[in-house]
């Protein structure tokens, strides 16, 4: 009887460290693949990118930083044609034009992230581009029709040429009528 006493509490011994081992393997184990995850290229950038918008929410600039892409888009790095388009969808909010074939409704954070955009990349024009944007960013749309015509020149426009600035009315309107269409 003694023995089995003596086995069973061996047996039982036994087991117990075999799930004591069992936990701490599966403690090292995850240990290691935290460590492989937070050094890998992948897991690095997306830290440094979530530290950087954390960073960029906490700082307040004169001009916002770069964020989400306000116009639908997955990328803030926007080409040259990418700010053109959307200055261009952008007027046509404010101008009068035989033809409008783009449009995006013009926000306050759709001028501030192109600003920010512009500021942070060097593009042949940045200068026009700034110029234009920090006038729609302080609400001076007077010249909304040459701004239109600026950019239009620049993508080689032949049709669509801005003739004139909307009354606030006539930009209600231009909403109303485009609403499905304005992204």
């Amino acid at each position: 009887m003694t023995w089995i006493k003596e086995h069973k509490l061996i047996f039982t011994s036994i087991l117990v460290c075999v799930i004591c081992l069992g936990f701490l393997g599966v403690i090292v184990v995850d240990m290691i693949d935290q460590k492989a995850v937070s050094s890998s290229p992948v897991a690095s950038k997306e830290d440094s990118t979530s530290k950087s918008k954390n960073n960029q929410k906490s700082e307040s600039t004169a001009s916002e930083t770069i964020t989400d892409n306000p116009f639908g888009s997955n990328s803030s790095s926007l080409t040259e044609d990418d700010v053109l388009n959307y200055m261009h969808g952008m007027s046509h909010q404010k101008v009068e034009a035989e033809e409008k074939w783009l449009h995006y409704e013009m926000t306050n954070d759709r001028i501030q992230f192109l600003i920010g955009v512009v500021e942070s990349d060097r593009y042949e024009k940045s200068d026009l581009y700034l110029d234009i944007l920090n006038r729609w960013a302080e609400g001076d749309f007077s010249k909304a029709d040459k701004d239109h015509n600026a950019i239009w020149n620049l993508q080689g426009g032949t049709i669509g040429k801005a003739t004139g600035v909307l009354s606030t009315e006539e930009e209600k309107q231009y909403l109303e009528d485009h609403k499905g269409s304005i992204q």
